[in-house]
């Protein structure tokens, strides 16, 4: 081997090293973005559970117009008996 095969081989190893530690450092970056994204992610299924708890709880509460009907017929019987006695 001559000194110039060693000089390029010396070019690729520091290329490889510095190429190396961008991939480290980009590596840490994705890995504190992914941690933060999983927090996020926590936070919203949280939200979204009471936001489901809440829309069961109006649903429950929604006007119900037969229901409504039945108890004003029921009322009007009630007072139609009042009346006659």
């Amino acid at each position: 081997m001559d000194i110039q095969t060693f000089d390029a081989l010396d070019q690729k190893v520091t290329r490889l090293l510095n190429k190396m530690s961008e991939l480290q450092t980009r590596n840490r970056e994705l890995e504190t973005e992914l941690s933060e994204l999983r927090s996020d992610q926590t936070v919203s299924e949280q939200e979204l559970k009471d936001l489901r708890q809440k829309c069961a709880s109006l649903e429950e509460n929604q006007r119900d117009p037969q229901r409504e009907e039945l108890i004003r017929t029921r009322i009007s019987a009630l007072l139609e008996k009042l009346e006659t006695a």
